[in-house]
């Protein structure tokens, strides 16, 4: 399973750099922007208002807001370990600085407030978007700064702030995800009572917690039967993990 959600992240990786590269060299008009549905959530305000797309903003990246929310209301926040270019990224800073030494737990009293960041931000790039009518977050986003390949409004503060965003990842499992990513402050809107959700069946289950050791989002799966945690991203970790009679399947 893991195999297969690697491929997935690298398609679409390849697939932003791929036209990226082509709008740099003028033959498209497709650059990393087209396919940002976080780009939706900034003008959705201006676009109730005005009745017209913003910026680079077009319908384009309303479909695709409209795809990704429909996927997180039946498969939780998939898109965040299936799809997003940067989550792919910061899973694999994870993977990497795990190698060299495991990461320290963080008492609850520090993981609130780090966890409110996002959706802080998230209200903030709204809002300031509004008041500007323009992508005022564009310089500033790493999503953009990464994949952007020198962007027009890239600038030496946004590979300062990229280099930043992706060090939370050394401290933090995801650490960008989890605590800095305002697109996934804006799913978490949804990603309670979706339609699938991943079971642990109490009666096969030998309580060895390799579905913890394995979850990105460090949730305790071994705690719960139900995970509607608004953290699970779906990315199948946990159920690869299990060492025991299946005892975590996807399920109603």
């Amino acid at each position: 399973m893991r195999t297969i959600r690697f491929l997935f992240q690298l398609f679409f990786i390849e697939l932003i750099l791929y036209h990226a590269v082509l709008f740099s060299l003028g033959a498209s008009y497709k650059n990393c922007e087209t396919y940002c549905p976080f780009g939706a959530v900034e003008t959705m305000a201006l676009f109730v208002k005005t009745a017209k797309f913003p910026c680079a903003v077009n319908e384009f990246n309303y479909s695709i807001l409209a795809g990704v929310l429909i996927l997180t209301i039946f498969f939780k926040r998939v898109f965040c370990s299936w799809v997003c270019p940067l989550g792919a990224v910061n899973e694999l800073l994870t993977s990497l600085r795990g190698r060299f030494a495991e990461y320290k737990p963080l008492s609850a009293n520090i993981l609130k407030p780090l966890y409110s960041i996002k959706y802080i931000l998230l209200i903030v790039i709204v809002v300031v978007t509004y008041q500007n009518y323009d992508l005022v977050f564009r310089p500033y986003c790493p999503y953009f700064t990464a994949f952007g390949l020198h962007g027009h409004t890239t600038e030496t503060l946004s590979y300062f702030i990229l280099a930043n965003a992706l060090l939370m990842t050394f401290f933090i499992k995801l650490g960008f995800c989890r605590t800095l990513c305002p697109f996934g402050a804006f799913l978490n809107l949804f990603n309670i009572r979706t339609v699938f959700k991943i079971y642990r069946d109490e009666k096969t289950c030998v309580n060895c917690k390799l579905c913890d050791d394995a979850c990105p989002n460090e949730i305790k799966i071994s705690e719960t039967v139900k995970i509607d945690k608004r953290g699970c991203t779906m990315c199948l970790n946990c159920i690869s993990a299990c060492g025991k009679n299946n005892s975590l399947k996807i399920g109603f």
